[in-house]
């Protein structure tokens, strides 16, 4: 299994979580590729999920207006979302990319037993706009250090639903959308979901919890 690094530099991270402007090192965005054996595994929980198992997220409209005058409705999220259980095939393979890639790389203190993830479908439409995953976990007392995304389905069968994320010299990357890429990347680091033009695009996202930087 072969690692991808594809971002260039950014800032030396402090131990209470803030960047040192005077000191730069190659970027922790990093790519991986789901094994045939995984991707099959996790095919196979899908198809035993029906329309029930994913709950619609209630996405939050916000207005703005251009130069004209002209008022715009956007949505800042627009899903469906299936929350798997603990031990499932979903948390099992996303935990194990989690901790191999922070032990290589981050080695951020983290808390294995307390991973978060959903199974996201974006249909016609569907986006999520630029945010940060970076704050509060569902377990009181820690926070996301690392998130994840995996690519579920194939590129020839949606267009549109791009991730990009945002990198600390504020340069865009668009996240390859090759079937089975695997992106680790900094919670802290800004990124979107673009809609979905047709077609529906499948994901597995996640996040690595910890205690809060000293």
């Amino acid at each position: 299994m072969e690692t991808t690094q594809i971002e260039t530099k950014t800032r030396k991270l402090h131990s209470d979580g803030t960047y040192d402007p005077n000191h730069e090192f190659i970027q922790p965005y990093y790519l991986e590729t789901l094994r045939e054996k995984e991707y099959l595994e996790i095919q196979e929980y899908i198809s035993n999920l029906s329309d029930s198992d994913y709950k619609f997220n209630k996405s939050t409209e916000f207005s703005h207006y251009d130069g004209y005058g002209n008022k715009t409705i956007d949505k800042y999220r627009s899903c469906r979302i299936h929350y798997p259980e603990d031990d499932t095939i979903l948390r099992n393979i996303g935990r194990d990319y989690f901790l191999s890639l922070n032990n290589k790389f981050w080695k951020y203190d983290l808390v294995y037993d307390c991973f978060e993830f959903q199974l996201i479908k974006y249909d016609i439409g569907g986006n999520y706009n630029w945010h940060c995953d970076y704050g509060t976990a569902k377990r009181q007392g820690l926070i996301r250090k690392l998130s994840m995304s995996i690519q579920l389905t194939p590129p020839e069968e949606y267009h549109g639903g791009e991730l990009q994320v945002v990198n600390y010299g504020n340069h865009t990357v668009t996240i390859p959308n090759t079937l089975g890429t695997v992106v680790v990347f900094d919670s802290k680091l800004p990124h979107k979901v673009w809609p979905v033009v047709w077609g529906q695009r499948i994901s597995l996202v996640g996040w690595a919890n910890g205690p809060r930087f000293r």
